[in-house]
């Protein structure tokens, strides 16, 4: 009997413990978003749950009193076993994903991040490059397209770089991040670099990595950085508005209402509200106007009468408007480039999707000049925002 009962408590302890790395990797941030976004891993995810479950189911078969004590026996050992090998599993993944939280960036891998004093000069206009999405670490993604824009902003005497998020493929994978800051290192000429968090970056477990290397002194993955009448306000959406809860919300009205009406502001995030796009047949969903985005986010923005939106997330150039508000997608520094077959939106002002580039941000007293240029530095569109 005592042995029994020693059985069965080491059988309740993995099933918490396994159990407890299920409910650690859904709090993830990004994670419970990527799995409604690609139904494929949210059926395997689902499916260690449905394991899970089934184990206990197994454990408590176990422990009933059945008329045939051979059979409780059995229930017994494979409820052990089963227990035993998913929690190792379960487990040793979550070593794996901690591990490089756990330790520090290795020396030489910094990069001259911007903050209020950074942009402090007597310069006008204020200079500003701005892309997203280069996905070091894909196979997919056009690594020369990728070294071309980065030498030439590098060569082009900006103030600072923005760029908006999905630096690695997978953000977990630490060398993707050590990559990009070394070519950064080596071909910005010592411009200030400000990145944002993308929904690849947060893959999985990626924020603590991501945060070592890019906002290591930072408390959270939004903020505020001043320029005499230019504020710009990162928000931290990876896949939708997920992340948007409650304390970001009243975050940003609090740094909304507190800018002068007559200043300007640029709102920067990963995921965007507005764009062209299509319909991805591999999940089925509308890879265009994010209405979450839309309703929780971009209409509180106009409220404010913000001057400009820049996003990433997908991989094409884009300009568009709704109320007084201009909406800038620009995630074309490697990634391969998104389909625009399905949806042009109504808000578009101008898109082009046929190649890679940046986007070239001139910030005077009363107005932002943007354009759009490819790989090479080519201008390919302008425009005029006026301020609000």
């Amino acid at each position: 009997m005592k042995k029994i009962k020693t059985v069965q408590i080491v059988n309740i302890v993995l099933i918490v413990l396994s159990t407890i790395v299920l409910l650690w990797m859904k709090n993830l941030m990004g994670f419970s978003a990527f799995c409604r976004w690609v139904p494929f891993y949210n059926k395997i995810f689902m499916g260690l749950w449905i394991f899970d479950l089934l184990i206990l189911a197994l454990f408590i078969i176990s422990i009933l009193k059945l008329k045939k004590e051979i059979i409780t026996k059995i229930f017994k050992w494979i409820s052990l076993v089963l227990a035993s090998i998913f929690t190792l599993i379960m487990l040793g993944l979550f070593v794996f994903l901690e591990i490089p939280v756990l330790t520090s960036a290795e020396e030489g891998y910094t990069i001259n991040s911007i903050d209020n004093n950074t942009l402090l000069n007597d310069k006008e206009p204020l200079s500003l490059a701005v892309a997203s999405d280069p996905h070091w670490g894909s196979e997919r993604s056009n690594e020369k397209a990728r070294q071309q824009i980065i030498e030439n902003i590098g060569s082009s005497n900006y103030d600072a770089f923005l760029c908006l998020g999905d630096i690695s493929e997978m953000g977990s994978t630490e060398a993707n991040y050590k990559t990009a800051v070394k070519t950064f290192q080596e071909n910005l000429n010592g411009t200030p670099v400000h990145v944002v968090l993308g929904n690849h970056d947060a893959l999985i477990n990626g924020t603590g990595v991501f945060k070592k290397y890019f906002q290591k002194d930072q408390e959270n993955f939004y903020n505020r950085i001043d320029f005499e009448n230019l504020h710009i306000i990162t928000l931290n959406l990876l896949w939708d508005a997920e992340e948007f809860d409650k304390n970001q919300k009243q975050w940003l009205i609090e740094q909304l209402e507190d800018i002068p009406q007559d200043d300007m502001t640029i709102i920067l995030s990963h995921c965007f509200g507005y764009s062209s796009g299509y319909l991805d047949q591999d999940t089925g969903k509308n890879w265009f106007d994010n209405e979450d985005v839309i309703e929780k986010v971009d209409s509180l923005i106009e409220k404010y009468n913000v001057e400009l939106m820049i996003s990433g997330h997908n991989h094409l150039m884009e300009l568009l408007k709704h109320e007084n508000t201009h909406y800038a997608i620009i995630g074309t520094m490697g990634g391969i480039l998104d389909s625009v077959s399905d949806y042009t939106s109504p808000q578009s002002i101008w898109m082009n999707n046929q190649t890679y580039g940046w986007l070239d941000l001139q910030v005077y007293q009363n107005r932002l000049e943007l354009i759009y240029k490819d790989q090479t530095g080519k201008d390919l569109y302008k425009a005029t925002i006026q301020n609000n």
